[in-house]
This record gives C-alpha cells, structure tokens and sequence, in this order.
C-alpha cells in the first residue's frame, strides 16, 4: 500500500481499507471530483467578472464621466485599452498558454497530449479572460471556463497519475461540467464535452464520469446561487405549424452562411494580427483593445458579453435595424478582441450574434405574416441554439443548451430544425468549426475524430509498397491469362506504357470476366480493360485521400507516382496497408501516451 502522498504510486482504483473499485467506478468518482472543481472554478470565475466590471463600468466609467454624456462619452474607448494594459503584459509572458481562443489548445491537449494541461493555467484561466470581459473586450465567458474545467480535470488526472486515455475523460468531463455550472443546464455541459471536447466521440465508457461531472456541478452551483436562468426568454408557443417550421428552416439556411461568415472572418483576423501585423504582441493587444473601444463609442452593445443586450432582444426592447447592425458588428468586435491575443471564448458571441440574427429574421417574417408567425423574440431564442450548433458543428449542445434555457418543451421542434439544418449546412459548405478551422489551417486535423485524424496525419510513403504487377499496354487478352495464372502476385493490375507511364489500372472485376472470353483474346489489349481515367496518388499524400479514392474506384490497388507530370509508377497502396499503417500509428501513440 502506498503511503499517503505518494502520488507517483497511487491508484485512485484502491482504497485504504483494501477494497479495490472497478475502472469505470473510481473514473465516476473522479467525474464527481472534477465537477465539484469546475463548481468552484465557475463561482471564482464569476466573482472575479462581477468585480472587473463594476471596477471599470461603474467606478472608472463614472471616474472619466462618461455617462454625463457629450464628449465624455467618447472616453469609453479607455475602458478596455486601460484593460489591455495589463491583459498585454500577462499575455506576453504566458502567451504559450492564455493567448487567444483557447479551445483549440484544449482540444489538441486532449487529441495530442494525452489531455495534459499546464496547471498555471488555472488561475490565469480565472483572472485574464474576466479582465478582458469586465473591461469591455468583446469575448465570452464559457470558452474560458471550460478551459478552466479542464485544466483542473488535467490537474487531477496528473495528481493520481492516471493514464491519457483516461485523463482525456476528465479534461472532458472538467470542460463539461464548467459548461453546465455556467448555464445551469447539465445535458448542455455533457453534450459539450462529448460532441466539442471529444470530438463527437460518444464512446458509452465516456458517458458515467462525463454525466456525474456535469449533475455534481450543476447541483453545487444551484446550492451557491440557487436556481438561475441565463436569460429571461418571452413566453414560446408555436402559432401555425406550416408556416412556422419552414420560417425555422429558412432561419437555419441564414444562420448557416452567417456562421460560416463568422468562422473565416475571426480566422481571418487572427492570421492576419498573427502574420501581417510587425508589432510586440503587446502592441498588438493594445490595438485589438483600441478598436473595439472606437467601435464601443458609437455601439456600446457590442463590449463586454453582451448578455444584457440579448436579453432585451428576446423582450422586443431593440429596434430592428440596431438588432441588424449588431450582426455583424459583435463579429468584427470579437474579431478584434481575440484575434488580437486577448484571451476569451466564442461561445457567447456565437449565442449573441444568434440571437441578432433570429430577432432581424424574425422581425421580417411577422411583418410579413403577422397572424401566423410569433413573436421575433421567439426567432431570437431559436437563433442562439442554431448559431452555436451551426458555428461550433454541435447542433446537439445548441438544441439541448436551448431546452435548458427555456424550460419549454414546444421549443424543441423549432430548434431542432434551425439548428440541424444550420450545422448540416454550414459543415457542407466548410468541413471546420470555430474550433478547429484555425488547427487545419495549421495541418491538424480534429474535427473527425481520431481516425481521421491519423489519416489525415499519415502519408502514402508509411504504407507504400514496391511489390506491384505491371503489364504492356499492348499486351493481349490471351497473354493477360499467362500472367495473371502464373507470375501475379495481386488481384488488380497496372498498365503501362514503353516508358513505364501509367496507363490505367485492371480491377480483378474486369479482369475475371475478361479472362473467360477466349474468343476476345485476339481483338482485346489491356489498355482496352484498363481504367485509364483512375487518378494516382503521390508519397507525400494522405493516407485518407487514398481511403477516398478506394472507396470511389472499388479497386483494392492503388498506384502511386513520381509526380502527376512524368506518370512514373514508384511502388502502390492497398487497403490492407492502409489499415495496417493506422493500427501501427494507433500502437505506436499508445505506448508514447503511456
């Protein structure tokens, strides 16, 4: 037995008292421990937004005198450069860390490091991003959070020395559970870390820590703060089926490209503070901070969350073409804030921009139809759930973090058309989320999951052969017989030219019918039985494009090739291959995550 402390030794599966849990029991008690954690982190992480606020918008905002009005006014813009001051400095020391949007640092800690996460980020995961926030940046609260869910779920799994497969679940499980103390809504906060955090990975071995994480934060949040709800939504009722359902999927179609606007607009703006901007990254969040302080004198809505905006959006309280202009608007803010390194999430962005573009949609649909359509406050609710699944490819943490937040059981048949028709097309027109667009930019691939991942990783040249059949282009039915019965050693053939040229590829298929033809054997060559349109794949492709291009052709050979100009064959590609290369890789990260 070890001795109390002895971390390096202690399995978190033994107890004192001899008796020994299953695997899966002391992972559901480590869930619970790591929600009890994401509850405690949440309420720091409240109090500390609540604080930088009423410093900065109620005693610096009234220091500069900037709700007397006039001139004044135009001091808003110190409120989140003041801010970035120190935002700066903490960033340039810790940019390894808190720079940025951190989701996808949390996704590759759980996709590639076997979901170890620096323990200093969990008090930088506190204070920075709700400094940024209370001083008027325009990010959002929850993409830190689960940053700090997790971080305490990777610390905890680093305390026990538990292994990476199961450190991954708490990370998840940490990240789930902040969502939910957050929103008060524990399926939101499970199909957070399942469909986000796990990448859609909805393995039944993840379910027990990842569901007990996310109730046990939830009910230690309730006891804090009681029963809250984020957002006080107007009463929901559907007044006309066939009208109202097709407005919701024409309101999915709109959030869909607006989403997809969102996504290359915010990527576009990080690479281009990362790339073009010559400036100390200091400097750099100091601008991002002074932009949106200019934007915040003439549209002060667009600072801080926002949440309070959204609220009187979904009470009718804005006008509509202030609602329109807040689209896009909270788009570039954000855009500006985080790009820039500014630490803070796109979760609640993603809810406010939603919720402008349900309300704008909205109010045109009851002008239109005012006897059939309902209020545009109910389009607003719709649109957050639709934009966050359509932004982040999760329709299910929309439609459900929606529920949560209504209470209302007749809002799921809207949700559930908006938001699974805005996530299919938004995927269809761009395969990358918020999260993960900024990785595959980068040439790491999550959004997939796992296997696609190691596809995508892995090259034609890790499971190349040189053992390949090639016959003249020339060469007659009546010879392919000869060869094909006594010198192949495979089921598909290579035609060439004099050269060594690929011509096409003989499937066995073809090829079996052929062969029983005898009175085709002097009018047929094997350029005539080849696939000549078939394209070849060269080393340095991935091994993913290869499983595409079997799936298209039903060959079980592929050739492969110098380069396309030349056509020379260098050696091929099977299935078998393919699938003993990944199981290689899948070993090989197993022993190295071990």
């Amino acid at each position: 037995m070890a001795a109390f402390g002895d971390l390096k030794s202690f399995d978190p599966s033994h107890w004192k008292f001899g008796v020994r849990l299953s695997e899966r029991t002391s992972l559901v008690f480590l869930g619970a421990v790591v929600g009890i954690l994401a509850a405690l982190g949440n309420a720091a992480f409240r109090s500390c937004m609540e604080l930088f606020h009423y410093l900065f918008f109620v005693e610096y905002a009234s220091f500069l005198g900037v709700y007397e009005g006039g001139w004044r006014r135009g001091l808003i813009f110190l409120l989140p450069v003041t801010g970035a001051v120190v935002v700066g400095l903490v960033v340039w020391r810790f940019s390894d860390v808190i720079k940025g949007y951190g989701m996808p640092r949390l996704l590759l800690a759980v996709a590639r490091k076997g979901g170890y996460i620096k323990a200093r980020a969990i008090p930088l995961n506190i204070t920075i991003p709700t400094l940024v926030i209370g001083s008027g940046g325009s990010a959002g609260r929850e993409g830190p959070i689960a940053a700090l869910g997790g971080a305490l779920g990777s610390l905890v799994g680093q305390l026990l020395r538990t292994p990476p497969q199961r450190m991954r679940v708490l990370v998840a499980s940490g990240a789930g559970a902040a969502i939910a103390a957050a929103f008060d809504a524990p399926i939101a906060g499970m199909m957070f870390a399942l469909e986000i955090v796990l990448l859609g990975n909805f393995d039944i071995e993840h379910f027990p820590p990842v569901v007990i994480a996310a109730g046990t934060a939830t009910v230690l949040t309730e006891a804090f703060y009681g029963r809250e709800v984020t957002f006080r939504l107007p009463p929901f009722q559907l007044r006309n089926l066939w009208v109202e359902i097709p407005s919701y999927v024409v309101l999915g179609l709109v959030v869909s490209v607006l989403a997809v606007l969102f996504i290359r607009l915010f990527h576009g703006v990080s690479e281009y503070f990362e790339e073009k901007v010559r400036m100390h990254l200091f400097s750099k969040v100091m601008l991002g901070a002074l932009l949106v302080g200019a934007m915040g004198i003439f549209l002060p809505q667009i600072m801080g969350n926002g949440y309070p905006y959204v609220e009187q959006v979904l009470q009718g309280k804005l006008p509509w073409l202030l609602v329109t202009i807040l689209i896009f608007s909270k788009m570039v803010a954000t855009s500006f804030t985080i790009g820039s390194g500014s630490p803070g999430g796109l979760f609640s962005p993603a809810l406010y921009i939603g919720c402008m573009t349900g309300a704008s949609f909205g109010g045109i649909v009851h002008l239109l139809l005012p006897r059939f359509s309902a209020h545009p406050g109910a389009y607003a609710s719709v649109g957050m759930g639709a934009f966050l699944g359509a932004a982040c490819h999760a329709p299910l943490t929309g439609i459900f973090l929606l529920f949560e937040m209504t209470r209302n059981y007749q809002i799921m048949l809207p949700a559930i058309f908006a938001t699974m028709t805005g996530s299919m097309v938004a995927e269809r027109i761009l395969p990358y989320s918020l999260d993960t667009y900024g990785l595959a930019r980068k040439g790491i691939f999550l959004h997939h999951g796992r296997e696609r991942e190691v596809l995508e990783t892995l090259k034609v040249r890790d499971a190349l052969s040189r053992e390949f059949d090639t016959v003249w282009e020339g060469t007659s039915l009546r010879g392919l017989r000869v060869y094909f019965g006594r010198f192949s050693r495979h089921t598909d053939l290579f035609v060439v030219d004099d050269d060594g040229r690929l011509v096409g590829v003989i499937p066995f298929s073809i090829l079996r019918e052929a062969l029983f033809r005898e009175d085709l054997d002097d009018l047929l060559v094997a350029r005539d039985l080849a696939i000549t349109d078939v394209e070849p794949l060269r080393e340095d492709d991935s091994l993913l494009e290869a499983m595409k291009r079997f799936g298209h052709r039903g060959v079980d050979h592929l050739p492969v090739v110098a380069n396309e100009e030349s056509r020379l064959l260098t050696g091929m590609v099977t299935r078998r291959g393919v699938i003993e290369a990944y199981n290689r890789e899948q070993v090989k990260r197993s022993v190295g995550e071990g």
